[in-house]
């Protein structure tokens, strides 16, 4: 999987220091800041530390940021 992989502003992104996922929110100056998905503390991250997440990790964060109740 040598794929070049580049994150954009509102994907879905994993910090490969603790595997934790995460919405990107802004690129600023050389870090990347992500928020976990349904909300909570923001971080910064290298841009280069991160990596695309599998459809499963997706689909996992999707449950976290849909409302109950809706299709």
């Amino acid at each position: 999987m040598s794929e070049k992989w580049t994150p954009t502003r509102g994907s879905y992104a994993v910090d490969t220091a603790d595997n934790r996922i995460g919405e990107v929110r802004r690129l600023f100056k050389g870090s990347a800041y992500l928020v976990p998905p349904g909300g909570g503390a923001e971080w910064a991250v290298q841009p280069e530390a991160l990596r695309r997440p599998t459809t499963a990790e997706v689909e996992r964060a999707r449950v976290w940021t849909t409302p109950v109740g809706s299709r």
